[in-house]
């Protein structure tokens, strides 16, 4: 291929996908007090949430460097003729402005960042698009006008299991989160470019219904995944459900990464897609 297409780690791109396209990530950092952890390297999301739910320190997360960034250009310089590099939202991490100021360092070769005002796989498959366009021999400015048109859209709906990864983070006051708790509320959210509050449920039974009532309203849909953070037996019955308005086997599960987890800690369930045209 002659365009290289790298994503950061919050993509949630899974390993094999990533692996059969050649898609490159470059890793946010994890830090539980004095240690810090490259996400999806050094520390799988798996082994980030059990220590989360273990740990009385709450753990922050740093964007890469723009020399994180600029290391892998210059790799895939030596054998690609262009890049593309799609990111996580800028209002939501600094990670797609490193991106920027990185591509200033490598101006050997022709370098199109992305903003994708989304997370997750909301992002993720524009990655995705992004490696099928060049292994199909298109132009950087091909796929950069593809990439581009998709931004908007994207869709993504999730539903928070508990407020006490927010209290814990210095998102939301204690008392909100005791009178969540104790009222059992499960906030929805909604992202477009920046977290925006959508409404609440009472139970994940009832917060799958609403996102499939939301999902079916929205589509169709060229892409669609399910989202999950150690809830993979509700994220299956989801993608079950959403079988009604999207093929089965078309529809993605994959576990959110430990720093989308930071905030919203486990038992997070949502729902993104691109809608068609």
């Amino acid at each position: 291929m002659t365009v290289a297409v790298v994503v950061d780690s919050t993509a949630d791109i899974p390993q094999r996908t990533r692996e059969e396209y050649g898609i490159s990530v470059v890793p946010l950092t994890i830090i539980f007090g004095n240690e810090s952890f490259r996400d999806g390297v050094d520390m799988t999301s798996d082994q980030f949430y059990q220590r989360l739910t273990e740990s009385s320190v709450h753990p922050s997360t740093s964007q890469p460097s723009p020399g994180a960034f600029a290391e892998v250009y210059e790799r895939l310089a030596r054998d690609h003729e262009a890049i593309i590099s799609i990111h996580i939202g800028g209002k939501l991490s600094g990670t797609a402005r490193s991106a920027m100021q990185a591509r200033e360092l490598v101006p050997n070769v022709p370098i199109h960042v992305v903003d994708s005002g989304s997370v997750s796989m909301g992002f993720g498959f524009l990655g995705i698009e992004a490696a099928k366009l060049a292994r199909a021999g298109q132009s950087l400015e091909q796929i950069a006008s593809r990439i581009d048109s998709m931004v908007p859209k994207i869709r993504l709906w999730a539903v928070l299991d508990t407020l006490k990864y927010l209290e814990r983070g210095g998102r939301i006051g204690r008392t909100r989160a005791f009178l969540g708790t104790l009222l059992n509320v499960k906030p929805m959210i909604q992202i477009k470019e920046e977290v925006l509050p959508a409404e609440q449920v009472r139970t994940h039974k009832k917060a799958i219904a609403r996102m499939v009532e939301i999902a079916s309203a929205e589509g169709p849909y060229e892409y669609l995944a399910v989202l999950h953070s150690s809830a993979e037996p509700l994220a299956v019955e989801l993608s079950n459900q959403l079988a009604a308005i999207h093929p089965r086997d078309e529809i993605v599960v994959a576990q959110l990464t430990g720093v989308i987890g930071v905030h919203g800690g486990p038992g997070v369930l949502g729902v993104t897609g691109i809608k068609r045209s």
